[in-house]
Order: C-alpha cells, then sequence, then structure tokens
C-alpha cells in the first residue's frame, strides 16, 4: 500500500460523507459527484480501466446532469398544516422506536436471506474449467470483457439490456406527451460550448464503441457518453431535438431486438441459444454492440428527459 492509496481511500471516506451529512440537496449532490471522481480514479489505481470508463459515464457524466436537476427544484408542494395532536407519552415514543427498529429489522432480514442464498448458489456454482485466454479464440474479438459479457454471459447481457429498456418504456409511460416539452432556451455560451464539444463527443463515443473488441471500451461507454451529448444539446436548446425524441421508442427497443435476432441465430443454424458460429462471432458481436450503444444512448437519456418533465410539471 503506497501514500496514493492511502490519500484515494480517506478521499473516498470524506467524500462519502460530504454526501450523506450535509443538508443542502445541493452540497449533498456536489460531494456525491466528488465522490464518483475519485471512485473512478480508485478503479484506475486497481486496473479496472472498464469499470473506470462505466463509473466517470455514469457518476460524473449522467448521474451529473440528474441529480443537479433534482437539486434545483423546489421542495415538494405541502398540504394544509394539521393542527398538532396529543397523543401522550406512548404516541411520542412508538413512531421513533419503529423508525430506528424498521430498518435493522429490514437490513438484518435481507443479510440473513442474502447469506441463505449465496451459500447455496456457491454450493451449486459449475467449476470454469479453463483459462479465460484459452477459450478467447472462437469469440471473435480481442478483449476478455467484451468476450465475457456478449459471448460467456451474454444472457446476462441481454436481460441487463432489456431491463434498461423497460426503464426507458416506463419514462415514457408516465411522461406521455410531456416527454417531447420545451427545450431549455439557447443561451450564447451554452450554444457555443454545444456546438465546440459535439464532433469530439461523437469521435469518443463511436471510439469507445469499436475499440472494446481490442481494449476498454464498449456498448454502455459509448451509449453513455452519446446520451450526455444529448443532454448537453438539450440545455442549448437544440431545435433539431423534438425531431430526435420521436425516434427515441424505436431506438430505446433497437437494442434488444437486435440482440434477440443474433441470439436466435444458433437455433436457426443448429446450434444452442446465443451460440454462434466461430467464424461469425466478431460481425456479430460489433452489429449488437452498435444497436446496444443506440438503445444504451436513447434509455439514458429518457431518463434524463422523464426527470425533467416530471420536475417542469410541478414547478
Amino acid at each position: 500500500m503506497t501514500v496514493v492509496d492511502l490519500a484515494l481511500g480517506l478521499a473516498v471516506v470524506v467524500t462519502a460523507g460530504a454526501a450523506l451529512l450535509p443538508r443542502r440537496r445541493m452540497t449533498m449532490v456536489m460531494g456525491f459527484l466528488v465522490m464518483a471522481v475519485i471512485m473512478a480514479l480508485v478503479w484506475l489505481r486497481l486496473g479496472s480501466v472498464d469499470v473506470a470508463l462505466a463509473e466517470t459515464a455514469l457518476g460524473t457524466g449522467l448521474l451529473s446532469a440528474i441529480l443537479v436537476l433534482l437539486a434545483r427544484g423546489g421542495p415538494a408542494p405541502q398540504g394544509p398544516e394539521e393542527p398538532p395532536r396529543d397523543d401522550g407519552a406512548a404516541g411520542r415514543w412508538l413512531p421513533r422506536l419503529a423508525r430506528a427498529g424498521a430498518p435493522v429489522l429490514a437490513w438484518a432480514v435481507v443479510t440473513g436471506v442474502f447469506m441463505k442464498v449465496w451459500l447455496e448458489v456457491e454450493r451449486l456454482l459449475p467449476a470454469w474449467e479453463e483459462t479465460l485466454p484459452a477459450a478467447m479464440g472462437p469469440t471473435g474479438v480481442e478483449h476478455e470483457v467484451t468476450a465475457v459479457l456478449l459471448t460467456f454471459r451474454s444472457y446476462d447481457t441481454l436481460l441487463e439490456s432489456a431491463v434498461l429498456m423497460l426503464a426507458g418504456v416506463a419514462v415514457l409511460a408516465v411522461t406521455g406527451t410531456e416527454l417531447g416539452g420545451r427545450t431549455a432556451s439557447p443561451g450564447t455560451t451554452m450554444s457555443w460550448w454545444t456546438r465546440v464539444s459535439a464532433p469530439a463527443l461523437v469521435v469518443v463515443g463511436l471510439w469507445l464503441l469499436f475499440a472494446g473488441s481490442s481494449g476498454s471500451g464498449g456498448a454502455f461507454q459509448a451509449g453513455a457518453v452519446l446520451a450526455g451529448l444529448m443532454m448537453l444539446a438539450d440545455a442549448s436548446g437544440a431545435r433539431s431535438l423534438p425531431d430526435l425524441r420521436r425516434a427515441m421508442p424505436w431506438g430505446l427497443a433497437a437494442g434488444v431486438l437486435v440482440f434477440l435476432a443474433a441470439a436466435a441465430l444458433g437455433p436457426m443454424t443448429g446450434r444452442g441459444w446465443l451460440d454462434w458460429e466461430p467464424s461469425w462471432g466478431f460481425p456479430v458481436i460489433l452489429t449488437v454492440e452498435i444497436a446496444l450503444t443506440v438503445g444504451i444512448a436513447a434509455a439514458l437519456h429518457l431518463l434524463y428527459l422523464g426527470v425533467r418533465a416530471r420536475r417542469e410539471v410541478v414547478a
């Protein structure tokens, strides 16, 4: 353990306290965002570049926009104040006891169930018969993380993509026509910054997408960058966004639909589900990655639009 490790560990603890202890919402949000930056540095220090990229894209990218948007919102509307009611001593200490005991009881139950399930699963888990580098040949890609996500554990990745798609569908169901509401008024500085940074963000997003086959990157990081670009365009009042929003449902479903089509290639050629010919590995994975990038970008941007739409309704 070096001085850098100690400094990063201390910084995580300090920023976690800054995210939990203050009473002002904006102060808590700023503490959380700084902690996200520190966590990305921690993952880099541990050598997990893919996790660091995801932490940076989400913790300091997407969440920064959503949390600041929520923190800027006013307090929830309050109903007419009820007159105080005297329930005696029991009425005063019973609610406090319930508030203190309920989290402890819930935590104990969840921990017990989790430990029981984990011990049972650990006993039944199959043993890995060969090393990962030895099994990389038929995958068609060179990066181990990409091979695990889209070949060895492709079913998990498909389910995760479906969950993200359903989150976007939920936003569309809740917001309805409010999603296509007004964009922010364009400001000189924001519009200029969007025009300058948009080409660079597009290049970074595409580079992360295509670099995932041989190095750190992939659909999730690329989709997060492109979603951030759309949020930036929305904040600058870009006029083309209403047309883009109308295509959001199609982009939202693109990743899962293409993934399902790739999964069906196996049974169509006499192989198993999500099991395609080794010679098809690279083109199939690249096609799925491109579609997933579109779906992830659409889902993340819809989450942002949903939060903004609800805030405008409350305001």
